[in-house]
Formats: C-alpha cells, sequence, structure tokens
C-alpha cells in the first residue's frame, strides 16, 4: 500500500474549493464510481439519519477507496466505537454531527487520533491499510497527518461556542447542517431567514480565521453559489434524492408540456 496524503487536505491548502455530495439511500459500491464519473471530489455517506449498517458500508467505503474517491462518513454519534469502526474500514475521515463546545471537539480528536496524539486503538492486517498490516510507527504517523476531520455545528449553542470549538487543533473542516441550525433557532424550514444567515456567516468567517475549512450542505446550485460567495470551501452539494427529484419533476413537467420545449 502507497501511503499518498490526502487530496482534500492537499486541495484545501492550495486554496481551492472542494465540492462532494451526500448519500443517502443509494448505498452501493456502484455509487462511489458514479459520484467519482460525474467529477465530485468527495462523498458523504449518511448513517446519522439512514439505515446503513456496518457491513453494507465495509462495502462502499472499499469500493471508494479502491478507486481514489475520499469516502467521509457521518457516524450515528461520536459515541463509543463508530466513527473508528469506519476509519478501520478505510473511510477517509469522519463526519461529527451536532458538536456542541470545545470538550466535545477534543474528545473526538482523543478518540480519533493515534498515540500520542490521542487514544485510538491500533488494527493492522484491514480495511485501512489495504490488509498489508504496515509498520505501525509509519502507518499512524500518515493516518494522524491524513485522516479528514469535520465538525458539524448545527445548533444555537454550537454557533455561541463557534471560536472555542474551531481553537481545537486537529479540525480540518466545520459543516453546517442549515436544516438543524434554522430548527435550533427556532425558524425550522426557513434558512433564508436572517438570523439563520448570519449564523451561517459566523460560523464561516470563525472557521477561516482559525485555519478551518468552512463548510456547508447545500441543496441547489445557487445555494452552493452563494455559500461560497460567503466563504465556503467544503461543499456537499445536493445529495441522490435530490438530483433524481429535480431532474425527474424538470423533465416530467417539459414531457406534460407545463414548459415550452
Amino acid at each position: 500500500m502507497e501511503l499518498r496524503p490526502s487530496p482534500l487536505k492537499e486541495a484545501l491548502r492550495a486554496g481551492k474549493t472542494v465540492i462532494g455530495t451526500m448519500l443517502t439511500e443509494l448505498v452501493t459500491p456502484a455509487a462511489c464510481r458514479v459520484v467519482q464519473n460525474a467529477g465530485f471530489d468527495f462523498v458523504i455517506f449518511d448513517t446519522e439519519h439512514n439505515r446503513a449498517g456496518i457491513e453494507t458500508m465495509a462495502w462502499v467505503i472499499r469500493a471508494g477507496k479502491d478507486i481514489g474517491l475520499p469516502v467521509i462518513v457521518r457516524a450515528p454519534a461520536f459515541e463509543g466505537q463508530w466513527p473508528t469502526r469506519y476509519l478501520d474500514l478505510g473511510a477517509a475521515g469522519n463526519l461529527f454531527p451536532r458538536v456542541e463546545t470545545a470538550d466535545e471537539a477534543e474528545r473526538i480528536l482523543r478518540m480519533i487520533k493515534y498515540p500520542p496524539m490521542g487514544t485510538r486503538g491500533l488494527g493492522t492486517g484491514c480495511g485501512h491499510d489495504d490488509y498489508g498490516g504496515l509498520e505501525a510507527a509509519e502507518f499512524t504517523r500518515w493516518a494522524n497527518e491524513n485522516l479528514f476531520v469535520v465538525v458539524q455545528l448545527e445548533t444555537e449553542r454550537g454557533w455561541a461556542n463557534r471560536d472555542a470549538i474551531f481553537s481545537v487543533p486537529g479540525i480540518d473542516a466545520c459543516f453546517i447542517g442549515p436544516n438543524d441550525l434554522a430548527l435550533s433557532l427556532g425558524l425550522p424550514g426557513q434558512l433564508d431567514h436572517p438570523r439563520v444567515q448570519e449564523a451561517i456567516r459566523d460560523i464561516f468567517d470563525s472557521a477561516a480565521a482559525h485555519g478551518v475549512a468552512p463548510g456547508i450542505h447545500g441543496f441547489s446550485v445557487e445555494n452552493c453559489q452563494r455559500y461560497e460567495r460567503m466563504g465556503a470551501r467544503f461543499l456537499a452539494f445536493s445529495s441522490e434524492l435530490g438530483f433524481f427529484l429535480q431532474a425527474s419533476r424538470a423533465g416530467l413537467r417539459e414531457l406534460r408540456g407545463e414548459v415550452s420545449g
């Protein structure tokens, strides 16, 4: 196995914006190839709100790793062994939902980093080292440097604690869940409300000031373009369900004569 630098970290260090998508129901090895062929830089598999179990994730993570597509997994939580199990299977990184304090962020980093940076246990001869049993010192040093760590700020409390959270060393990107952020602010579904937009700007500005890539889930081209103008550099563009519904509705409107041909 050749230990290569994280392409996401390299792109962000070069000042680029990386664009991926989130898959929720289309959880098959073929999905990784489709995402790559579409031109995305990474894929997020959501296991927080959806059904995919660890056996299914083993297949899709392997598929992504084999074709060089960074697979990031949003775990059901950041407790227990969920995040490190995905990493042992070969995931490029984790997305941690509902991070609200610096203590939580510190606990996350300790859990997924190997000593001396953290407390993660070492398994060799498995997915993350291509079953090769790499030399432990070299592999753990590479993993500590290259695993991609994303913390999700999606509550009013996380917004308030943003500077303390982003001060924790080892965070590569933040990720705003706009639906949950609006819900937490008592504004469900009102993603364009001035207070929601204020929170997004504050989180982006704070992340950038601490060397963390600002990120968010955008549900349309217009959303993503606006967020990029606001400073986002780690973008998740829609989802497989979003793409299917959008294209299907547009096509059906035309077929049924609701728009001019």
